[in-house]
Parts: C-alpha cells; structure tokens; sequence
C-alpha cells in the first residue's frame, strides 16, 4: 500500500519545501501521512464543501494550494466553522496537504501552468531576487495585441466571466506579458522593469491600482481564483507518479469552485 508521505515525498523532489516562504504554511496541516492510501483530492482551497466532496468520493487526502491552516488556530471552538471543518477532518480521518509559495515559485509550476494557458512564449521569471524571486514569469504573445481583445483572450484562458483591468486606454498594442498568479500588485514595479507590456495579477488594491496608472503599466486582474489550474495539473502529476512507481494511488481534480465572488 502507497502512504501518504510517500506522494508528499515526491511531490517536495518536485517543489521542495526550501522554496516556500518561511511565514508561509506549506505542507503536511492535519492527519497521518503513514497511513495507507489510495485516493487523493486537489483543491485549490480548503472548505467545508470540499471536505464534503472528499467524503463522497472515499478520499483518503485532500491536496490543496492555499493552506488550510494560513493563521494560527487559538482555541477549538466547535461553533466556529473554520474549527468545525478542522474537527470534521479529524473525524473523517483525512491528511490535508498544501502546497503553496513553493509551488508558486518551482520551475513549471503554477506560474508556468498561468502563462502557458496564455501561450506564451519564452518564458521566464521576472523577479530575480528577494523573497519574491522566481514567482512571476514573463513571456510573449505570438504577435502584438490590442490590450481590449487581449483581455478577451485572458478571460477564455482562465474561464472567468468577469474582471477588472487598470489601463489609460484599452487600444495599446501588447505583446510582452508578466503574470503572477494570487495576490501579487506589488511586483507592477518588476514587471514594467521587466519590460512588460501588461501585467496580470489578482486582488489589485486600491491604491495600488493608481500607482498602477501612474506607472502606465497596464494591470488585468483575472481575480486569485485563477490558480484553480493547479488541480488539473497536480491531480496529473500524481496521477503520472502512481504509474511510474506503481502506486494504487489515483488523483481526482475538485470539481467545486472555490471562488468566494460572484460576477453579476
């Protein structure tokens, strides 16, 4: 039988914990990896529909991007869902993986899996020290764009019905690309040092948006949902290990939208 830390062993040869950031909770949040195991949900969140979804598919782990844990839990209040839903893992005796900055900033990791959906080209990071390094990319669209039509292009790519874009005028020509997937306004800086023609990124904040404008690099915020193309992605790379090491082991993407916006 396959346990549990022998999918989390081999998932770190591929996103070693060494690249998460060390405020970052990434990796093994609650249950016992050694224990046997044969299926394995990947989320992009931890909610308590997906906890549902993972008893109905008799998952024995939930491997998600964003932890379950980001904040330090202070007491074990049942009346609060966040430790109802802890509680109820616990019950169902599931493992709760995450996998967060570190694959954030692995080579093909989330960004790669973002400016590919794009097809971009020549890609490559663009934020080349500090803590931020490697989690951007930056590459080329096949050939100048407006920045209207190229918008369109973003939300089939990412399949989001709506979004928000900070630009002085939607007919600029673009071509060169800087994504950073989640919440990551503050590398518009990096981006337009980059040479960026436009930048997408999610949860743009206010103020942020203006310095955007100062800036004139024009900004498309898709929204944090976007990173939901993790769970196709690791599901196959689970999925291509079983086979390869002979696991009976199989990943399942979620199929729930963990998106907490409505567009309307």
């Amino acid at each position: 039988m396959t346990s549990g830390k022998q999918i989390i062993n081999r998932f770190e040869d591929f996103a070693p914990l060494s690249l998460a950031w060390e405020r970052d909770p990434s990796g093994l949040q609650l249950g016992n990896p050694d224990k046997p195991f044969k299926t394995v949900l990947v989320t992009l969140d931890v909610r308590p529909e997906v906890v549902t979804e993972a008893e109905a598919i008799h998952a024995d782990m939930i491997f998600s991007h964003h932890p379950a844990m980001f904040r330090p839990v202070h007491n074990l209040d049942l009346r609060v869902p966040q430790n109802a839903m802890y509680a109820q893992i616990l019950k169902d005796d599931l493992l709760v993986y995450a996998a967060h900055t570190n694959l954030d900033r692995v080579q093909d990791g989330m960004n790669d899996w973002l400016a590919e959906a794009l097809g971009l080209s020549q890609v490559v990071p663009f934020i080349n020290e500090g803590e931020g390094a490697n989690m951007g990319r930056i590459g080329l669209l096949p050939d100048k764009i407006r920045l209207d039509a190229f918008v369109e292009q973003v939300k089939a790519a990412y399949n989001v019905k709506g979004l928000r874009v900070v630009a002085r005028d939607l007919d600029r020509l673009v071509q060169k690309v800087a994504i950073l997937g989640g919440d990551g306004g503050d590398a518009f800086n990096d981006a337009k040092q980059a040479g960026a023609d436009v930048f997408i990124t999610g949860d743009v904040y206010y103020h942020t948006g203006h310095d955007m404008l100062a800036a004139d690099l024009p900004v498309i915020d898709p929204g944090h949902h976007i990173e939901s193309i993790m769970k196709g992605k690791v599901a196959t790379l689970i999925n291509e290990w079983a086979d390869a090491e002979g696991w009976d082991v199989k990943a399942i993407p979620s199929k729930l939208s963990t998106d907490p916006f409505t567009f309307m």
